[in-house]
């Protein structure tokens, strides 16, 4: 009996332990993903459009997955010392509520509260809201030297007034179209081209080619691959739209 107690202490102090490594740990990762590897907007406001931040070669997102699994693992060692200190959890529970009763209703009410905590973000919809894009804040464009800001010949101006009606109304609803196209097709850095491939029904190895990456990287996110091959999200997204437009037709 003596040595079932001295083995269940034992037990009890590994797991304690265990939990406080992995609690630290699972605030150090918050600690990371919070204020070191920071989202996309505020590596904009800090660095630029075309940087991606990593710790061991691992992303933000990717370090948000092992955070939630160490909570997962926490959470198995909470209910496992829960188990071991049961007896403990009783006396001390029917020390500070005497009542039977009262004991029962606090006891649903903390259980009730316990699995709603857990479980609720599972079942919450989110606020979907549609942000305007601004494109090609990033691009540099070339000021005219002063000779060339002289206003060309007038035979060479075309107004929009001499082309046919037809063709203007197909100009303009071409231009609303592909308007329209560029805010439907959403990619971000942390989609894969394998992701993109089934959302839009696209050849992986097409987008390959189009953003010039070979096709064996098509499980590996865009931002890390943006920052090893240096393409532009921009020209991905524009050959998704060229591609959808041509295949419709």
């Amino acid at each position: 009996m003596f040595n079932l107690k001295k083995n269940k202490s034992k037990i009890n102090l590994l797991i304690d332990a265990i939990m406080l490594i992995v609690f630290m740990a699972v605030a150090g990762l918050g600690f990371l993903i919070k204020y070191v590897l920071l989202p996309g907007y505020k590596i904009n406001e800090l660095y630029d459009s075309n940087t991606e931040l990593f710790f061991w070669g691992l992303d933000r997102h990717q370090w948000g997955t092992i955070h939630l699994y160490l909570a997962f693992s926490l959470i198995l060692l909470m209910i496992l010392h829960i188990i071991l200190h049961w007896g403990m959890i009783v006396c001390i529970f029917r020390q500070l509520i005497p009542g039977p009763t009262a004991r029962i209703v606090i006891s649903i009410i903390i259980g009730v509260l316990s699995i709603f905590l857990a479980l609720a973000p599972l079942y919450v919809k989110p606020e979907i809201v549609r942000l305007q894009r601004k494109h090609n804040r990033n691009r540099v464009y070339e000021i005219p030297s002063a000779g060339s800001l002289s206003s060309p010949p007038k035979n060479e101006l075309q107004d929009e007034s001499a082309l046919p009606a037809q063709e203007t109304a197909d100009n303009k609803e071409e231009m609303v179209d592909l308007h329209n196209n560029h805010n439907q097709v959403d990619i971000n850095g942390t989609m894969t081209l394998d992701e993109i491939s089934v959302k839009y029904s696209i050849n992986i190895e097409e987008l390959a080619r189009a953003i010039n990456i070979p096709v064996k990287f098509a499980n590996e996110r865009l931002g890390r691959l943006r920052k090893r091959y240096g393409f532009n999200m921009e020209d991905l997204r524009v050959y998704i739209i060229t591609k959808s437009a041509v295949d419709d037709k």
